[in-house]
């Protein structure tokens, strides 16, 4: 099966390529951890009535094409976030 990738690209850096590894944890759930209400919501008592389903399984337990699929581009958008989120910080002064 193959796996969704991405590339972030702009004048002043070299292009980043982000890639799915389906080993690990990460790209086997729905459950990112940069999507969803913030930590500060949910200790405030919010409910996250968004949180995606888990991927659907065969009567086997291996995901369904489009659950791996779903499952990949969550663990994608996480990398991307926390990437997008170091460039910020950079440009504001507050890391190395």
């Amino acid at each position: 099966m193959l796996h969704p990738t991405a590339t972030y690209s702009l004048p002043d850096i070299e292009p980043t390529r982000f890639v799915v590894n389906p080993a690990e944890a990460r790209f086997q759930t729905t459950d990112g951890k940069t999507t969803g209400a913030s930590p500060h919501v949910l200790n405030a008592g919010q409910v996250d009535r968004d949180k995606p389903s888990e991927p659907r399984r065969t009567a086997t337990g291996e995901m369904t094409p489009l659950g791996q699929l779903r499952a990949n581009l969550t663990g994608l958008q996480d990398d991307i976030n926390e990437f997008l989120t170091h460039r910020m910080e950079l440009a504001k002064g507050k890391k190395d």
